[in-house]
């Protein structure tokens, strides 16, 4: 590549979807365009006729979209673990696979293997049969690690460590504003906050034998709702299973909200949820006693439990930094 500023990016991404992915991917195409000013836009994938495939929640990212990709040496291709199957669409463009997680990679090619149409591909003419991507040593494929866990996924599957760099997104802005309040911990009041997409529906033994306490379900909400609701609680539990660096802990965090968590998925590595390992527990019945006593414990002393989260929030605070310097680096080479 001659020269990165006449080079054209290309991100792919699942149209009409606002989970951590896709908004990851649109962080990407609006650090790229107004920080490193690169020509990067998204190619949708399912568009959906007479629908805008960016959902209005991340209209706060700048972008731009086209429906025909360019294949040239000089181009660059990014590409979500879930839509493995265009790496061999291109021969000629660079391409770079963003494992923002592990398991849907292997979710979304069995789902294709079965014929399912979930990210089915077959909207450009004339394009080549679907081949699946299994870590072959391409010359022109790179890889980012979202994670700790993603990068140990990667050299696993004999993936060269000089191919991997690690590049997390980060938190949406709407959560910095609020949280940029002086003494915002003074709204805190006795809530417990959790994910009940995620979380097991054991998760209910926990709710009945605590329900001194009010716990709220983040469920459909709006943004500025889940903003609101984070800033009021004192506790976040995720007892759930973490493909990645999962969103909604980072948010929690810098809403200085006290973590409880599971052992499950990136939450095991404490390079991906940096919290002290007391507040961490296996979802087991036996642990039920003692995870009932740490929420209660939290909620009662918040005040001196939610110090021992500084360094995480510290972490998260600065994510949106570092990711525009990763990509400094990494674009500048």
């Amino acid at each position: 590549m001659k020269n990165i500023s006449t080079s054209k990016i290309f991100i792919l991404c699942p149209a009409n979807n606002s989970t951590g992915g896709p908004e990851a991917l649109h962080q990407l195409s609006h650090q790229l365009r107004t920080k490193l000013n690169l020509d990067a836009k998204m190619y949708y994938i399912q568009k959906k006729s007479n629908i805008d495939p960016k959902p209005k929640v991340y209209n706060i990212y700048d972008t731009l979209e086209i429906d025909t990709i360019e294949d040239h040496s000089d181009n660059i291709i990014i590409i979500p673990e879930s839509l493995t199957n265009y790496i061999y669409k291109f021969d000629k463009s660079k391409k770079i696979i963003w494992w923002l997680s592990v398991d849907f990679y292997s979710i979304c090619m069995k789902n294709r293997h079965r014929g399912l149409k979930f990210y089915l591909s077959k909207y450009i003419k004339g394009e080549k049969e679907d081949k699946e991507y299994y870590f072959e040593n391409l010359p022109n494929v790179y890889h980012w690690a979202q994670s700790y866990r993603s990068y140990l996924f990667l050299l696993k599957n004999e993936v060269p460590e000089n191919k991997i760099s690690f590049i997390c997104d980060y938190v949406n802005p709407l959560f910095f504003k609020i949280s940029s309040k002086e003494n915002s911990t003074e709204y805190k009041e006795n809530i417990i906050i959790y994910n009940p997409k995620k979380n097991k529906k054991e998760i209910h033994k926990i709710i009945n034998k605590s329900s001194q306490f009010k716990w709220i379900a983040i469920k459909n909400m709006t943004p500025m709702e889940v903003v609101d609701t984070m800033n009021k609680a004192k506790i976040y539990v995720d007892f759930g299973y973490n493909p990645g660096r999962d969103k909604m802990l980072r948010e929690s965090s810098v809403m200085n909200c006290i973590i409880i968590s599971g052992k499950g998925g990136s939450s095991l590595y404490q390079k991906d949820l940096n919290i002290p390992e007391e507040y961490k527990f296996e979802f087991i019945k036996e642990n039920y006693s003692k995870i009932i006593s740490k929420i209660e414990q939290s909620i009662e002393n918040y005040e001196k439990y939610i110090v021992d989260f500084v360094e995480y929030r510290k972490e998260v605070l600065e994510e949106e930094t570092q990711f525009e310097n990763k990509l400094k680096v990494i674009f500048s080479k």
